[in-house]
């Protein structure tokens, strides 16, 4: 392949361009009379080299990439002949004795810029399509001509690595049949089936980030998925920083189909709280902990401490996040927040500022056969990290609830109950402003039902629904961890605030949406088994008790946090309360600690068979 890379090489060139630009404006101003005024060539053109090359010199014009010609170095090529023209005259007026003509100048100007910009243009036009038409395995087609889709297609274009971009996707009809960066809006998505058989694409980009799930939905439906992979632009909620790149492509995900909300986040406010600050995040390595700690970083903290029991989640966040955000600095602490005075020693050592509670046993079957172990992590543990804030001053704490906290029906879900009591009981005399968040699962967290379906369909089936009518609500991980932060600037004294999650979603719709998303039909290829209610679990989810329904709801400054009145907590009872529940909890008594609950929380029903239970108990 031809290369013209060394910056000499462009300059002679150019100087070729420019004296072939003086002897046209010549021929074109004077016709046959151009002998005679040929000597304006002649004295004048080592002048104009030299002027040229001056300012070429002061404007690095010629460090310049030119196979990655933009406007930018459109512009610095028109402003170096401007001042060139302008000062070449000044110097002709200044040292002969005769005028220059000022047509000449005007065409001089024109043929300059037109012989020197065409040739880069040119150079940038057979470098891309040259080395592509070589490169074309990859042959990409873009969902969506905006301005999103404008910037990855300029990424494309530049990368030979990435593929061949055959053209662009859109439903604005204005748009079918423009012509960005030199190729062509094709159709619209009603089209895509055809044009992936007549191009022969084999990858898609959705490059729409405002795109609600409806709209990705209906897109994915019109793609043919034997031989076309399928990539997409995060949603608005994911990009924080509002910066649109090609790095940021990623596989699609179920999330992108269920829902992409954007999140319009305060952060002036969040910064308020965040900027300068030690934070301290329990559970830091866990799926909510880890990405609250990814989006803490774009506020710029003092430092950051990842608390965490386990060795390898605390491992894997720490290296992430300072390979990611070089410059900031992380600290990590492998400790059970039960060890409390370990914990008391961090608070006294550490000094941290602001604390996200995210550290929790989740798993709803698995505490039914261990009550004991809901009761040290998420009660013991967030009474230990709540006392230590509330006695060593820190600013904010904001603990991360759940949705099966509203009429538990499991020991998991009666323990954040439990917790959300806690933080209410300190939050109304203390100077430490407490919060709880209370939200439902979490798209693709550890533990949920995505990598469950999607590790069953990959093994070729059955996908295991408990029930066809049991429905939850869902968030994607960057949306909860985005209103958890957001919530942070809102607390005050031990609310609990709710996020709005939107419709409930039927977990076996859900199995549906990901065997098709994975290119196969769903009781064809991949069986769906419905295996009948586990231990603990229920039907349908709440976000709110009756009662607190009953109560007329606290809109925050944000339209998805809202305040769940949710009363008065007694705060020397519950301390009572939370010392029999450690009694009997150091005493493995499973029994007891089910009828303490019921007794602490009387809308607590367990759903649990004992003949279910013993068979996993020793």
């Amino acid at each position: 392949m031809i290369r013209i890379n060394n910056k000499y090489v462009w300059f002679i060139i150019d100087l070729i361009c420019i004296n072939v630009a003086f002897l046209l404006s010549l021929l074109i101003r004077f016709g046959n009379e151009f002998p005679r005024y040929f000597y304006l060539y002649r004295d004048n053109i080592l002048i104009i080299l030299f002027i040229y090359l001056v300012f070429s010199v002061f404007l690095h014009l010629y460090d310049c990439f030119w196979r990655y010609t933009s406007l930018k170095e459109i512009a610095l090529i028109g402003l170096t002949l401007l001042l060139t023209t302008f000062f070449s005259l000044l110097f002709i007026y200044w040292l002969r004795e005769y005028q220059f003509p000022r047509t000449m100048a005007f065409l001089f100007f024109f043929f300059c810029l037109t012989f020197i910009m065409g040739n880069k243009l040119a150079w940038r036009f057979y470098f891309e399509n040259k080395v592509r038409l070589k490169k074309g395995e990859n042959r990409i087609l873009l969902v969506g001509a905006g301005d999103a889709g404008e910037v990855i297609s300029r990424e494309i274009i530049k990368r030979s690595d990435l593929g061949f971009l055959v053209g662009f996707i859109d439903d604005d009809r204005n748009k079918i049949g423009k012509i960005i960066h030199g190729k062509k809006v094709l159709g619209t998505t009603k089209d895509i089936p055809d044009i992936i058989k007549e191009k022969d694409i084999n990858n898609v980009i959705i490059s729409m980030p405002s795109a609600d799930g409806n709209q990705i939905r209906r897109i994915v439906e019109q793609i043919p998925r034997k031989g076309v992979n399928i990539k997409t632009l995060p949603g608005l909620y994911e990009l924080i920083d509002g910066q649109v790149s090609y790095n940021k492509v990623r596989e699609l995900k179920i999330e992108d189909i269920l829902g992409r909300m954007p999140i319009n986040l305060n952060t002036e406010a969040i910064s308020g709280y965040l900027r300068g600050k030690t934070v301290l995040v329990s559970g830091a390595g866990g799926s909510i902990g880890s990405e609250i700690t990814r989006q803490i970083c774009y506020f710029n903290p003092k430092q950051i401490i990842l608390l965490d029991i386990s060795e390898n989640n605390l491992y894997s966040i720490f290296n992430e996040l300072r390979n990611n955000n070089p410059g900031q600095v992380f600290i990590p602490l492998l400790l059970n927040i039960t060890n409390r005075e370990k914990l008391k020693n961090t608070f006294l050592k550490m000094k941290p500022e602001v604390v996200f509670h995210a550290a929790a046993h989740k798993h709803v079957p698995i505490l039914e056969y261990y009550p004991e172990e809901a009761v040290w992590n998420n009660v013991i543990g967030t009474r230990n990290l709540v006392e230590w804030s509330h006695n060593y001053g820190i600013e904010s704490f904001i603990m991360i609830s759940t949705d099966k906290a509203i009429n538990p029906s499991s020991v998991m879900g009666a323990s954040k109950r439990i917790a959300e009591m806690i933080v209410s009981a300190y939050g109304k005399n203390s100077k430490t402003k407490f919060a709880a968040v209370r939200f439902g699962n979490v798209l693709d967290s550890s533990g949920s039902v995505i990598p469950l379906f999607r590790k069953q369909i990959e093994q070729g089936g059955p996908v295991t629904v408990t029930d066809k009518e049991m429905k939850r609500y869902f968030m994607t991980i960057t949306e909860a961890s985005q209103l958890v932060i957001q919530a942070g600037a809102l607390c005050n004294q031990g609310d609990v605030f709710v996020l709005d999650m939107g419709e409930p979603i039927k977990i076996y719709d859900l199995a549906k949406e990901m065997i098709k998303l994975m290119g196969l039909k769903p009781g064809q290829d991949i069986e769906i088994k419905i295996t009948g209610l586990r231990p603990g679990e229920k039907l349908f989810e709440e976000l709110m008790t009756e009662k607190e329904k009953s109560i007329m709801q606290s809109h925050t400054s944000h339209e998805k946090i809202f305040v769940a009145q949710v009363g008065e907590v007694d705060g020397e009872k519950l301390a009572m309360d939370i010392a029999e529940l450690e009694r009997l909890a150091w005493g493995e008594d499973s029994e007891g600690i089910i009828k303490k609950m019921q007794e602490m929380l009387p809308d607590y029903k367990p759903n649990r068979e004992e003949e279910q239970l013993r068979e996993y108990r020793w």
